[in-house]
């Protein structure tokens, strides 16, 4: 079995990637409780994890935060078969067997991964799954930024957005250059709302699947009205492909903010095919200062995310979910903190 990992950049259309491929027979694609992001950080205040008390609480907290996840699993991770299953005692094997279960519970064939943020652990992914295969999903920055504002899960202002964009391209590129052709590769999410039928069909291909039809009426399943229904930043994968869903940064961002994002992203922009609206030149000429960070940039991401929490808590059916999984980690990242680990016997 060779999993499947959906990398990238958040709101660039990887939700709706997710619900394509988990149309497919022999697809299992959850949502992401994103083990790696929330508890990379957190790994090593459990102590040395070859000490089975150490590993053992690992685990625990890792599966109470998959049960508090926003997006509600229909399974509770067996935390013994966790402990049983894991192929070497740390974080990215819990994460793995904790995906394993899933797919037992869905009776498919091959589990695919839609935490975005694994762009940062493809090696390690490597060493574990020599074979596994990696879709880059990318988005034009400027409409990544436009939909950022809207959303509850990630930085809001432009600066931020473009920052992160292009970090990840970064990273993104520079795999695609290393990795095979057979084993990433890169989907543009222009061209998958333009041309689905070409671009599914292309993307089994790459997966060595067989097209399936029902792929692309995935917004009919299940799954997607769940979807539809959590969250309005997930609104629209309820519905069938939005095909006019680009270029809304050209109605959507003021001339100062496209200016800013295009600063900071220019060169990988020019990589991937999006042309800046602004003169090369002048882009160059501004990067390094477009790229500091200014005391206005965190007022005003302070202020929209304000707005969109409140917009979220009338709005959204698992919002209080949301919150209460959030203070969960900050909890934990407390207690690990005041808690001593176990040392090695």
């Amino acid at each position: 079995m060779n999993p499947i990992f959906i990398i990238g950049t958040e709101r660039s259309g990887t939700n709706l990637l997710r619900l394509i491929l988990n149309a497919h027979s022999a697809i299992s694609v959850p949502h992401p409780p994103h083990i790696m992001k929330f508890f990379g950080p957190l790994a090593t205040l459990y102590g040395d994890l070859g000490d089975d008390r150490n590993f053992r609480r690992l685990i625990a907290d890792v599966c109470r935060m998959v049960e508090l996840h926003t997006y509600p699993w229909e399974i509770r991770p067996d935390r013994d078969q966790v402990f049983r299953e894991a192929r070497d005692w740390n974080l990215l094997c819990i994460y793995f067997a904790v995906y394993d279960q899933y797919l037992a519970f869905t009776g498919k064939e091959r589990w695919c991964c839609k935490s975005t943020f694994m762009i940062e652990h493809v090696a390690d992914i490597l060493h574990y799954y020599p074979e596994a295969r990696f879709i880059f999903m990318v988005r034009d920055g400027r409409d990544v930024a436009v939909s950022a504002k809207a959303s509850i899960f990630n930085h809001f202002h432009v600066y931020y957005s473009a920052r992160r964009w292009q970090r990840e391209q970064r990273l993104g590129l520079d795999l695609l250059a290393k990795l095979p052709r057979e084993q990433m590769m890169l989907l543009k999410y222009e061209e998958l709302v333009a041309d689905p039928a070409t671009i599914v069909q292309q993307l089994c291909d790459f997966l060595g699947e067989r097209f399936e039809p029902q792929m692309l009426d995935y917004y009919r399943s299940q799954e997607a009205r769940k979807s539809g229904s959590l969250s309005i930043s997930w609104a629209n994968t309820a519905k069938p492909v939005l095909k006019n869903n680009t270029e809304k940064f050209r109605q959507r961002l003021s001339q100062q903010e496209i200016f800013q994002i295009e600063a900071i992203t220019f060169r990988e922009m020019l990589e991937l095919g999006y042309e800046p609206t602004c003169q090369l030149e002048q882009l160059m000429q501004k990067h390094k200062e477009m790229m500091q960070e200014r005391l206005a940039y965190r007022l005003e991401e302070l202020t929209l995310k304000l707005r969109a929490e409140l917009n979220h808590l009338l709005r959204d059916k698992n919002s209080f979910a949301r919150i209460r999984k959030n203070l969960y980690i900050e909890f934990i990242g407390i207690l690990r903190r005041l808690t001593p680990s176990h040392a090695r016997h």
